[in-house]
């Protein structure tokens, strides 16, 4: 059910917005060093076929880690239900993989990336939301990055991520369509907690490199917005 409405969230916001004109042309931002928040996400791939569900996300740029609970159906019939951290503060990263009773842990090259409009994105517009009494404002970019095209909103103040579109090939040329929503996001970290690594991880060595390109609702948060 909280999967279907942030798939009618991200269709609305990317595909209904109303343009206007904004006052001055808005320029590239990066999003606040510290949120959380949820994030509702629709794929359509050439192959093997649909993937939904939502993602609950803290991205913490400030100490270099982020975590993801994730929540995705894979047609047909396929669930996938894991937890993952990446933590780069101690120099080199390493994603942690937590699936049911196994973790899995990962070598993350070079340093945590920053959650940025590219300087090269293209303003489109602006539009609100809501009424014309109770509005936000939003402004649109449009990204080409690794052979993918994106529509991106973003908040006018503050720079929070509200919804995007892309499409294009991935991966030995697979054609894909994703719309995404961002819901309640707030700033800072309620619990530093949660980016403790579990004590099943920590007598598991890194053995395997970082593919070059995640998939998934993973690999749209790393690859996305980066700077």
């Amino acid at each position: 059910m909280m999967a279907t409405l942030l798939h009618a969230a991200a269709l609305a916001i990317c595909f209904f917005g109303i343009a206007i004109s904004a006052p001055t042309t808005p320029v590239p931002c990066c999003t606040p060093d510290q949120w959380e928040g949820v994030i509702g996400l629709y794929v359509l791939y050439e192959t093997p076929g649909i993937e939904k569900g939502y993602v609950s996300v803290s991205y913490d740029y400030t100490n270099s880690r982020m975590q993801f609970f994730q929540h995705i159906s894979i047609t047909p019939g396929i669930r996938d239900d894991r937890r993952v951290i990446f933590d780069y503060s101690h120099g080199n990263g390493k994603m942690y993989t937590i699936k049911g009773k196994t973790c899995t842990v990962v070598d993350l090259p070079g340093k945590m990336r920053q959650q940025c409009i590219p300087d090269n994105a293209t303003y489109t517009g602006s539009f609100f939301m809501g009424s014309e009494s109770n509005k936000l404002l939003v402004n649109s970019f449009s990204i080409t990055t690794q052979g993918l095209k994106a529509e991106v909103s973003m908040t006018s103040e503050d720079c929070i991520p509200v919804g995007e579109t892309y499409y294009g090939t991935i991966i030995e040329g697979v054609a894909i369509l994703e719309t995404v929503g961002f819901v309640n996001i707030t700033t800072g970290i309620k619990d530093p907690s949660i980016f403790d690594i579990p004590s099943i991880c920590k007598t598991v060595d890194a053995k395997f490199q970082m593919p070059v390109v995640l998939g998934g609702a993973i690999g749209h948060l790393m690859e996305k917005y980066k700077k």
